[in-house]
């Protein structure tokens, strides 16, 4: 599009294309800022004036100014339209109008007007062939040229995306096998590898006509569309082209692209198999048509929502009841309970659930969650400032809970483990990092745990050596930046808990007499399993150690430190 300025009759008059960047003809123009009385019939008579019309369309927005769209019968039309705009001499109902080309997906030479109206286009058409002027046959006597069909076609999917596309300027041959190769792909992400991009140079990025160029290529075969690097120039009318040209999908990731009303209306139109969609925010207050989405999505099993500040959760009721499995909500600061409830109570089938950070959310929450037995896996992270304590008990009537993750919870508390530790016995999982509230008498309980197999104490200050000695099931241990984990409490660890496969010590107060006995141990395995021991930031050191185990691992990285600092800058993710 053009950005209009202000006519200065000193200045030359800029350059007004008759193609788009993606050289599609302009034949029709977005008429902004119109005034709320004016209809189809004064705007045609208004552009008249500069060429044959074909189509006039007035939309009416409620709270804002109204916009149309002016088709003419040829390009030069649309230049002297836009020239006259510029000398601002568009004038209707006393309001100065913008005039814009419509971009390329509107226009009515487009490819996905072909595709959607076969019959009204033909060869001649500058967009039948997306790029470059037709190849020229190929006679030569060339390796490659000697391919069969077949050969040729598997080995353009080993290309680049970029490469892909330029093969098809070497002969007509080659173009129509690559363009039959994009049937195979079934999968597109911004990854700069997939695309032929160099990691070393930044500037190089997929803009919204980049990406569109390749989804007319490929979206209807598409069943996964991950558009969740953040280093990409992708416009907000990027998913209005996603739902014209992919219309098979089924997993679709946008959480770097906000989700605006037009957006939603073109997946909710065209997308309509859609199992897994992850998204970040609103752009602004949309959960209505949001609800229609879900609404018709009748096969999602599992939706992640991520920093949005809009969703109250009334859209979460239109979710398919008896299909959803996963919901995963992080930093949702607008959700609220007395919405969400109703949700969560519908949600019959539900097995893995995500709270991080929704801090609107009360505890009559946590009590609509304990009633879904269906929960097998659990993250109740960060903080919740309106959440008791007390409520948390609630959570311990998830019978058939297998992961537990309460990161950052500073409600958790040593009555919450013990009472966890009776009632949840088909626990493996539980990470308590940072539950500053955390003692040795709620953890010691967990040793009932029969099937714990994870345990995860970063920074829990408060513990020592005496809640860990009789852990026997464990296989992963990580107790980062924990000073009263010493070699007495590390050393009876690896002596009883003999299927241990990790144990990250990072800035605890070991010192190399636990490496010793953990060469030892490992030495006399019968399970061939090797142990990883992460010791940065302890007194313990590799050197130390005198013999060897071929079964003993040793990590000399402070992982603690790394944690903290991307802790620190988590937020603006």
């Amino acid at each position: 599009n053009f950005t209009e300025v202000p006519f200065n009759s000193n200045e030359a008059e800029p350059f007004f294309a008759d193609k788009t960047e993606d050289n599609v003809p302009i034949r029709k123009l977005f008429i902004g800022n119109l005034a709320e009385r004016t209809s189809n019939k004064d705007l045609e008579k208004l552009f008249s004036a500069y060429g044959k019309i074909e189509a006039c369309y007035v939309k009416r927005v409620d709270g804002r100014s109204h916009f149309g769209f002016i088709t003419y019968a040829d390009v030069e039309s649309t230049v002297r339209a836009r020239q006259a705009a510029h000398r601002m001499e568009l004038k209707l109902h006393s309001r100065i109008l913008r005039v814009t080309a419509a971009d390329s997906w509107h226009q009515p030479d487009s490819v996905e007007k072909q595709k959607k109206f076969p019959n009204k286009h033909n060869k001649s058409d500058p967009e039948t062939v997306v790029e470059a002027p037709t190849p020229e046959p190929d006679n030569s006597d060339s390796v490659l040229s000697k391919l069969n069909d077949d050969c040729l076609r598997e080995i353009f999917l080993y290309l680049p995306i970029a490469d892909r596309i330029r093969v098809e300027r070497v002969c007509k041959r080659w173009q129509t096998l690559s363009h039959e190769s994009w049937h195979a792909v079934k999968s597109l992400n911004l990854s700069k590898n997939s695309w032929g991009l160099s990691p070393k140079i930044r500037v190089q990025v997929v803009d919204t006509s980049t990406l569109r160029k390749v989804l007319i290529r490929c979206g209807k075969f598409l069943t996964h569309l991950d558009l969740s690097q953040v280093s990409h120039l992708l416009s907000s009318s990027t998913l209005t082209i996603v739902g014209k040209l992919c219309p098979n999908l089924q997993s679709l990731n946008i959480t770097s692209i906000p989700l605006s009303q037009s957006g939603i209306n073109s997946l909710m139109t065209h997308c309509q198999n859609i199992t897994k969609f992850m998204m970040k925010t609103l752009r602004g207050p949309s959960e209505r048509d949001l609800s229609l989405f879900f609404g018709v999505n009748k096969k999602l099993k599992y939706l992640s929502v991520e920093g949005d500040e809009y969703i109250i959760g009334k859209s979460f009721t239109s979710l398919p009841q008896e299909v959803l499995e996963d919901l995963h909500l992080t930093r949702c600061t607008a959700l609220l309970s007395s919405h969400f409830d109703v949700a969560i109570n519908h949600l019959t089938n539900l097995k893995s659930l995500t709270l991080n950070m929704c801090v609107c959310l009360t505890d009559s929450t946590l009590e609509a969650v304990g009633n879904k037995t269906t929960i097998t896996d659990l993250k109740f992270m960060g903080t919740h400032p309106l959440i008791s304590a007390n409520s948390l008990n609630n959570l311990t009537n998830l019978v058939n809970l297998q992961r537990l993750c309460l990161k950052e919870n500073v409600a958790v508390n040593d009555d919450f483990l013990i009472n966890l530790s009776q009632n949840c016995k088909q626990l493996t999982f539980l990470d308590l990092t940072s539950c500053q509230a955390v003692t040795d008498r709620g953890i010691n309980p967990l040793t009932t745990l029969n099937k714990l197999e994870t345990l995860i104490v970063n920074f829990v200050s408060q513990m020592t050596d005496e809640a860990i000695t009789n852990l026997q099931s464990l296989k992963v241990f990580s107790s980062w930046g924990c000073k009263g984990i010493t070699d007495s409490g590390i050393i009876h660890l690896i002596n009883t808990a003999s299927n241990l496969i990790s144990l990250d010590l990072s800035a605890t107060s070991i010192t190399s007499e636990s490496l010793q006995v953990a060469v030892t141990v490992t030495r006399k395995r019968k399970s061939n399993s090797i142990l990883k021991m992460t010791i940065g930031g302890t007194n313990a050191h590799s050197s130390d150690i005198k013999e060897i185990s071929p079964l003993l691992q040793i990590v000399n990285l402070d992982l603690s430190v790394l944690e903290n600092t991307a802790s620190k800058y988590e937020y603006l993710l």
